[in-house]
């Protein structure tokens, strides 16, 4: 094997632990984590997906039915640099992975946080992060 494989599996290795951290501490950590650190919560994060056109994605979290995805540059486009990096720290990813990880297990946990087509109130502890 040489030395570029072993980079690729390296890596590998690192993106399976990323989304193994993940799938481990469960999707409602996202929620939480987007409460402590997107200025506005979570609330403000699905307005500012909503802004960018996604808006009918969002809904689909909170209504019934299947869950429509986000694409993740859509997702990237929406955090700024300061809350990747605090989310990535948060939620022990690679700030690399952050976006997809919200792309990927945020729609869930926005369901997990509705009840007859509405967004339970959410905490907002956030910091104004910029």
């Amino acid at each position: 094997m040489g030395l570029l494989d072993g980079v690729k599996t390296m890596i590998g290795d690192v993106v399976a632990a990323a989304d193994r951290a993940v799938v481990s501490t469960g999707s409602g950590k996202l929620a939480l984590a987007l409460a402590k650190f997107y200025p506005g919560g979570l609330v403000a994060f699905l307005d500012r997906l909503r802004e960018t056109g996604h808006g009918e994605a969002v809904e689909s979290w909170i209504g019934p039915g299947e869950n429509r995805p986000v694409p993740v540059e859509a997702v990237a486009r929406c955090l700024p640099d300061a809350v990747t990096e605090r989310l990535a720290y948060d939620l022990n990813l690679p700030a690399g992975r952050v976006a997809t990880a919200l792309a990927e297990f945020l729609p869930a946990a926005v369901a997990g946080q509705s009840e007859d087509g509405r967004l339970k109130p959410q905490p907002n502890f956030s910091t104004q992060v910029r």
